[in-house]
């Protein structure tokens, strides 16, 4: 009899065990066929980040000194370089900028013409390949601008790939006018 108790006791046990873990006396199923076409999941394909435009890319000199024009800023004579022609032989060579027009300013005197136009006369747009050679050219010029030397005192504007260089002998809100309208280009 006490066999018989233990025994019992044992199955009682075993039997609380196993419902307190969650067994179940039922046994699994096994897996099933499907049948027909087995369609791939479909994954989401992530749209491209847009690029941010940058700034004059793209244009010519000639095309932002027309637009300049345009916004009614008083621009007279011009001249646009070219490697053979350009004084500082910086047009075209590497890290440099690729396109480069200096122009009067017609509240300015000056006899100055053509190729002897200079930043002193109005100003200058020069435009760079990319953003980070635009700014290496900037920040050498403002270093030439804040170096004490009158003759390189002058307004500088960055736009993107566009450095535009403004004529110290205009007021500050004569300079500031050509970089509103820099600013207001496509």
């Amino acid at each position: 009899m006490k066999i018989i108790s233990i025994l019992l006791l044992a199955l009682a046990v075993s039997a609380m065990l196993i419902s307190a873990c969650g067994g179940s006396s039922q046994s699994s199923s096994s897996p099933t066929a499907t049948t027909g076409k087995v369609s791939p999941t479909p994954t989401s394909t992530p749209s491209p980040t847009p690029t941010p435009q940058v700034a004059h890319a793209g244009q010519t000199v000639d095309q932002l000194l027309q637009g300049l024009k345009a916004h009614g800023l008083p621009i007279g004579a011009s001249f646009t370089y070219n490697a053979a022609n350009d004084l500082n032989h910086d047009l075209g060579r590497p890290g440099q900028y690729i396109g480069k027009v200096n122009f009067k300013d017609t509240r300015i005197t000056s006899t100055e013409q053509g190729a002897a136009i200079s930043v002193s006369n109005g100003g200058s747009i020069e435009v760079f390949a990319n953003t980070t050679d635009a700014a290496h050219r900037f920040a050498y010029l403002q270093a030439l601008s804040k170096s004490g030397v009158p003759q390189f005192v002058e307004y500088e504007y960055l736009d993107g790939v566009v450095i535009l260089r403004i004529s110290s002998q205009l007021t500050p809100d004569q300079a500031a006018a050509y970089r509103v309208a820099l600013k207001a280009l496509p």
